[in-house]
């Protein structure tokens, strides 16, 4: 027997809502319809953001991706064009029924702590720990690694200090709308992947490089890199001394 269509119901809605609510205010648009999510970028938000716009949009997707699968479904992305709506960047359906595993549901309930306001210091954690969460990464043309020393320089010059951090960079195998987007779905990804282990995270996004730029850090860098992200454990916050 052939299973029923999914539908988004005033329930799946509901699940749906809370967890874009986790994005906070500035997020990508995300209009339901009856068979599937549009993810949508408005022009003004990308005048004044940019690239970090698209970003989002990538973690909205992450968070779409996310909820259709404890809902039970094979998420179905795609990047189709359409030439009367220039603002879509993705659209999500919901293909055939698929249980959600363990590690899924965690990383459902880790929505709630990646919507939390960022700590004010982490504290770096290892290369084990950091190695796993990279690992984590599923996204097409996209990869997380470890940022390896010989790459500081490159990414300070990107305005990325990371002196004592522990951190991971995500990077494209290309530089269009589709791959900036897929690169925040990696960011997203990845920091619920830490905080389901227990740890915070902070994403950064880096500048858009002018060709010249881009073609001399590919000296050094593996692919395009889109972001980074600063990965450890909070520390507590400090009282004003009176």
């Amino acid at each position: 027997m052939t299973p029923p269509a999914f539908r988004w119901d005033g329930s799946s809605r509901a699940v749906l809502g809370d967890a874009l609510l986790r994005l906070g205010p500035n997020r990508c648009v995300a209009e339901v319809r009856p068979d599937e999510v549009v993810l949508t970028e408005p022009p003004a938000r990308r005048d004044r953001a940019g690239t970090a716009a698209l970003l989002e949009c990538g973690a909205a997707l992450s968070t779409v991706w996310t909820v259709v699968r404890v809902l039970g479904r094979e998420p179905l992305v795609s990047f189709r064009a359409d030439p009367d709506r220039p603002d879509v960047v993705a659209v999500v359906g919901a293909g055939a029924p698929r249980g959600p595993s363990t590690a899924e549901w965690a990383r459902y309930a880790a929505l709630r702590k990646v919507g939390e306001p960022p700590p004010d210091g982490l504290r770096p954690v290892s290369l084990a720990v950091l190695g796993a969460l990279g690992g984590e990464d599923f996204w097409p043309e996209t990869a997380v690694r470890i940022v390896r020393p010989e790459w500081t320089a490159v990414l300070a010059q990107l305005g990325a200090d990371l002196t004592g951090r522990s951190a991971l960079l995500v990077t494209t195998t290309g530089d269009s709308r589709r791959h900036h987007v897929l690169a925040g779905a990696a960011l997203h990804t990845t920091r619920l992947a830490a905080a389901t282990r227990g740890f915070a995270s902070r994403a950064v996004p880096l500048p858009v490089l002018a060709p010249a730029e881009r073609a001399r850090h590919a000296e050094v860098l593996p692919g395009l890199p889109q972001g980074l992200l600063l990965v450890g454990l909070a520390t507590a916050k400090r009282r004003n001394s009176r």
